[in-house]
């Protein structure tokens, strides 16, 4: 039986499609068009010259090409292709020369080669020979003691695991997987440490270079100056990093490359040990591992990482829970205590565990929850003393459980009427601590504490992405429906250990604070929050819309509705010291608008307070822990000289450049009431993240104005397009530019060099569309393809009639 062989033409073609979808779909991230074209031509050109190699196989490639050219039988395929291949080239040349807004590819090598050496912590360290000293003493301890070998492994992760949750977790994550609470404020996000290609790869020695020098130590391959990485020898021990080091390996149940076999051997039989173990840990050690750093040995909500989280971490003693669906004052259903520990509680520090627990693990965690309570809440009616401790914690297992749900009867339909039924009793309702527009600006003056005596503001109903909790189901329409539904019993059930009352009659015959009909209104109006709200996109691009005549320098200017608006993350500066604190905003919306001669920008923040110093409200609600300052808000471009965009990009340090690398910072002040200080605006040069920028003389080129109002800053920044002689940078059509932003809170203590920030994005003013040359060049080269088609059937006929 003759074997079945593929034509050498089909080959090709397969070979060609296979390169496509290989370039296409298997290099994260995505080529970019143009490159994608360079490598598609370099395999077209690879395959021709393969089958021309060899004659046989060369005129095996040509036969159905010439019997298509040739052959009248195949008149009907010879015009497809006719038509067709221009066709292609066309969309080819099309996708090539059209505008585009995609950012440029920045070809930055995340993990780069590590220099000969490092000086830090005042000695030189030879990265080539360097391990882990505390590593290498638990392997030494381990031959002579094995018990005493663990006991030290266990201390180094341990100090290490504090380490980790007191600097690094805010931005890497409580997962290590890079989501942390700050993460989404990077462009690009934090390294994920859960990947399997990615910490494993790494010798130890190369972390400690990384995690020492930060950023600022990267060679020129590992920029443009993306990363936020602090350098951390100026801040953590030298123990502290190597046990930091030994504490990510063990969390993720990963080896760090050692070249030694025998050793690599043995940290890998501890390594499946851990996991082995780890693998069947639930309940008391189940929470010591993965719940402990954040709330605490007892269940206080006191563990290592929540002195600086905002909302702080569950305190179980108290036996008070936020989100449930029970009614009233009842304690949660074993459910909601199991779904929030799932799926997290988003806009918070607590992540969902579904990733790296089974549900039986999750299960096994409420007993413990419940076992943390010292006002016997959790246990059953008829509990006697004895079983409980001296502390007051219930010693048996028999929690109590409650099954009654809120109800959710009743509900309205989402529609335009019900929305604005609901705005009205919004505003009758909940504006005193949500304020008009739900930003959660206070207008009742008075200061909100929770239970355990932390300051807490009202949530921000206008950013969808921090509510507490929404749901997610298949179809759009249901998705709304569910969050309506979780909108509604908030409502209804208050939010216990908070302000936030329950807006239903706790107690049957009591009348409703709020009527039935009115909170499901107000839940509609809610959720049409989101549909106003500009999502925090990462890797966004600021675009520029451009106008005839002058730019806007009114807020109340209607062509600032019709620019495109873009929402970036903001988060502290976590490179300089005060560097961990809480801050309440997190985000600022940027427009651009510009003309031949100027741009300007629209910054809005939402801030729940107007902070000028000498404001008699905002004075009377001001933290007496915090000293008030004045709001501010800047922009930040490099200056001319100090970045490119293309063929490569290079860009200074994204807080204030560095030393070759300066910026231009554009800076607006609030001002202050008491001492009376109108509101300033100001140029700056950075000049490095460890020098203060340098004040440049007032030249009447810059000028900003803002008004806060309804839990609002709105600040306009006016420039000329030219940088001048000065060096500042020019804003070209069709170039993209690096732009970056800051915030200062004044009523949260911010000032200085304490502030939140985004990482560098890019700006970007669309030229004038060319019609010519996006629309008839295509046309142009597909039209002389088709000629050039129909010139080679003839001349293949004519050799065939000769």
């Amino acid at each position: 039986m003759k074997s079945f062989r593929v034509p050498a033409f089909l080959q090709a073609l397969l070979i060609i499609a296979a390169a496509y979808l290989a370039f296409k779909f298997g290099f994260p991230p995505l080529l970019p068009q143009t490159l994608m074209i360079q490598y598609m031509i370099i395999t077209i050109i690879g395959v021709l010259l393969y089958f021309s190699f060899d004659d046989e196989r060369w005129a095996e490639f040509q036969a159905p090409i010439l019997a298509t050219l040739r052959n009248d039988n195949l008149v009907v395929v010879r015009w497809f292709f006719l038509i067709a291949v221009p066709l292609v080239v066309g969309y080819t040349i099309y996708n090539m020369v059209k505008p585009s807004n995609d950012a440029p590819v920045e070809l930055r090598q995340v993990h780069p080669a590590p220099p000969a050496s490092v000086k830090v912590f005042g000695k030189s360290f030879d990265l080539a020979t360097l391990e882990n000293p505390i590593r290498d003493e638990i392997l030494a301890t381990l031959v002579s003691d094995k018990e005493a070998g663990w006991e030290k492994y266990q201390t180094a992760v341990s100090a290490g695991r504090d380490v980790y949750y007191q600097n690094c977790f805010y931005c890497h994550g409580d997962l290590l997987d890079g989501q942390g609470h700050y993460g989404s404020g990077f462009n690009p996000q934090p390294i994920n440490f859960q990947d399997p290609t990615v910490i494993p790869q790494l010798q130890e020695a190369f972390l400690f270079w990384r995690i020492t020098t930060g950023g600022p130590g990267l060679p020129k391959e590992g920029t443009p100056w993306n990363s936020a990485m602090p350098v951390w020898h100026e801040m953590l021990s030298e123990q502290d990093v190597w046990n930091v080091i030994t504490f990510i390996f063990d969390y993720n149940g990963q080896v760090p490359r050692i070249w030694d076999p025998d050793i690599s051997r043995v940290v890998t039989g501890m390594k499946d040990k851990v996991l082995a173990k780890r693998k069947e840990i639930k309940g008391k050690d189940l929470y010591k591992f993965r719940c402990e750093v954040c709330h605490g040995e007892q269940g206080a909500g006191d563990g290592v990482a929540a002195e600086l989280m905002y909302p702080k971490p569950r305190d179980f003693t108290l036996a008070l829970f936020k989100y449930k669906t029970s009614p009233g004052t009842l304690l949660p259903l074993d459910d909601d205590l199991f779904n929030t520990i799932k799926n997290g509680l988003t806009g918070t520090g607590m992540p969902g565990w579904a990733s790296l627990m089974s549900d039986e693990q999750i299960r096994s965690l409420i007993p413990v929850i419940k076992g943390f309570d010292i006002t016997a809440a959790w246990a059953p009616d008829d509990a006697e003393d004895e079983s409980f401790d001296d502390d007051g914690h219930y010693i048996k297992t028999d929690f109590r459980q409650v099954t009654e749900v809120e109800p959710e009867g009743g509900q309205i339909p989402y529609s335009d009427e019900s929305v604005t039924k609901g705005r009205d009793a919004f505003i009758k309702s909940c504006k005193e601590c949500h304020g008009r527009a739900g930003r959660g600006n206070i207008v009742s003056g008075k200061k909100l504490e929770d239970d355990w005596g932390f300051r807490i503001w009202p949530r921000d109903l206008t950013k969808p992405w921090t509510w507490r909790a929404t749901q997610s189901t298949e179809s759009a329409e249901k998705e709304r429906d569910a969050t309506v539904k979780a909108i509604y019993t908030r409502l209804s059930i208050g939010i216990p250990g908070t302000p936030m009352p329950a807006h239903r009659a706790v107690e049957e015959g009591n009348k409703d604070p709020v009527s039935l009909e009115d909170r499901w209104h107000i839940s509609n109006f809610v959720y049409s929050l989101r549909d106003t709200a500009v999502q925090p996109k990462n890797g966004a691009v600021v675009t520029g819309t451009k106008v005839s005549g002058g730019v806007p320098t009114s807020l109340a200017d209607e062509r600032w509705n019709g620019a495109d608006a873009v929402t970036l993350s903001l988060v502290p500066n976590i490179i300089k010291e005060e560097r961990l604190f809480t801050p309440l905003n997190d985000a600022v919306t940027v427009r651009a608008i510009y003309n031949e001669k100027e741009i300007a920008f629209l910054l809005e923040v939402d801030d729940r307070t107007e902070s000028r110093p000498g404001i008699e409200y905002f004075t009377d609600l001001q933290d007496e822990n915090k000293e008030m300052h004045a709001d501010a808000v800047a922009i930040q471009f490099p200056m001319e000289a100090a970045y490119m965009s293309a063929p490569m990009v290079e860009k200074p340090l994204y807080r204030h450049g560095d030393k070759r690398h300066h910026t231009t910072i554009w800076y607006w002040n609030a001002g202050s009431v008491e001492p009376k200080r109108d509101a300033s605006a100001v140029l700056m040069e950075g000049v490095g993240p460890n020098k203060r920028p340098k004040l440049r003389e007032a030249d009447g080129t810059f000028s900003a104005a803002g008004e806060w109002k309804d839990g609002k800053w709105r600040v306009i920044m006016t420039r000329p397009r030219s940088g001048g002689a000065i060096g500042d940078i020019d804003f070209v059509e069709g170039q993209f530019m690096p732009i970056s932003f800051a915030n200062w809170d004044g009523s949260n203590g911010e000032v200085g060099s304490k502030h939140t920030l985004s990482t560098w994005y890019w700006l970007f003013l669309p030229p004038e569309f060319d019609y010519q040359r996006v629309y008839g060049l295509p046309a142009g080269i597909a039209l002389l393809v088709f000629l050039a088609g129909l010139m080679l059937v003839r001349l293949q006929q004519k050799k065939v009639k000769g």
